[in-house]
Parts: C-alpha cells; structure tokens; sequence
C-alpha cells in the first residue's frame, strides 16, 4: 500500500503546479486550498503565507541541487559522453525545478531570494565545468587552444537556451526532441574541443 501524501506536500505541490500554470501572483491561497483539497487555514498554520510557501519551493530545490550534481554525475573521460550526460542532468533538474526557474524570470526584481535560487544552478553548473574542462585540457583530451571559460559558458548557454524554449514554446520551428538536442547541439559542440 502506498503512503499517503501529508498536507504539507499536497500544498506544496498545489502551489507548484498553480505557479507554472499560472504564476505566483495568480497562485492565490485560495486556489492552493481549493487545488490541495484542505482549508486555507491549514495552509495559514503551515506556512504562514504565499511567501512562506515559496520559501518551501526555494529550499526543496537549494536541497536537490546540492546533492543533482554530487550524485548523478559520473565522468567517463570522454568528452562527448561526458558533456551529454552533464546537459542531460542539467535538463531533468531543470525540468523538475522548472516552477522555481519561471519564477526568476518572472518576479527576480521583487524577489531576490528566488532570482538567487535561479542563479545557483548555473553557478554549480559553471564549477563543474571548469574543473571537467581543466582535467580533459591537462589530459589532452580537449585542445590546448581551447579557451576553457568560453567553452564552458558555450555549454550553459546551450543548456539555459534549450530548456527555456523547450518549456516555452510548443512551435516544433524552434524545440527539438531532448535526444536531438543531445544528440545535435551537444555533441557536436563536444567534438568541436576534441584535439
């Protein structure tokens, strides 16, 4: 038998799924209630507020992504499987984060505490990185001309481009399959390092 969620998850996830269908200022305490089946009043006694509820997104994914990177990546030494699975993890924390993101992007100028949360996984993203491309260069397993901050920044910008347009748009013009992105943008920017 599977376990029930507890009020404070069903909230919660009320709350998540109201913020990316339609945004924090429209996410009422009224509609978390009503989309998590309880009183408003539990929400009130739980979180004290809409900002208490958000603090509970901030820190459930300041949590996650301490540990997505740490975890999930494991480095094979090849450039291009390794880049791979990096955007991939990048995308699926992306994607399971995404109400947290939308948010930054939203409401960064009147909330600094969630356009830092936003912030933080390129930042983490960025490190692992310039270690990862510091090691193949010594390793001559990338070119020694390669500009090892550039190509970093290269590949979070493909990363951060290709997820916003994937949750954005529905226009097959201008979203790919995650496996094409891989496959196409990914790879190729991979082999493009190779010596």
């Amino acid at each position: 038998m599977s376990k029930q969620p507890s009020k404070y998850d069903l909230i919660l996830n009320a709350f998540i799924t109201l913020l990316i269908e339609v945004g924090y200022q429209s996410a009422t305490i009224n509609k978390i209630a009503e989309k998590a089946n309880v009183n408003p009043s539990t929400i009130f006694r739980k979180f004290k507020d809409k900002e208490g509820l958000l603090s509970a997104v901030i820190d459930r994914h300041l949590n996650d992504l301490a540990a997505i990177f740490d975890d999930a990546l494991v480095v094979t030494g090849d450039i291009e499987t390794d880049l791979i699975n990096m955007s991939r993890t990048y995308q699926e924390f992306q994607e399971k984060h995404q109400e947290v993101v939308l948010i930054g992007l939203q409401e960064s100028f009147r909330m600094p505490k969630v356009s830092h949360a936003v912030e933080e996984i390129p930042i983490r993203f960025r490190k692992i990185l310039l270690q990862y491309f510091t090691e193949m260069r010594a390793q001559n397993k990338i070119k020694k001309s390669v500009d090892v901050e550039a190509a970093v920044m290269n590949v979070i910008w493909l990363n951060f481009g290709y997820f916003l347009t994937a949750i954005r748009y529905d226009n097959p013009e201008l979203i790919t399959e995650p496996e094409d992105f891989y496959e196409k943008q990914i790879r190729f920017f991979a082999k493009s390092l190779r010596p």
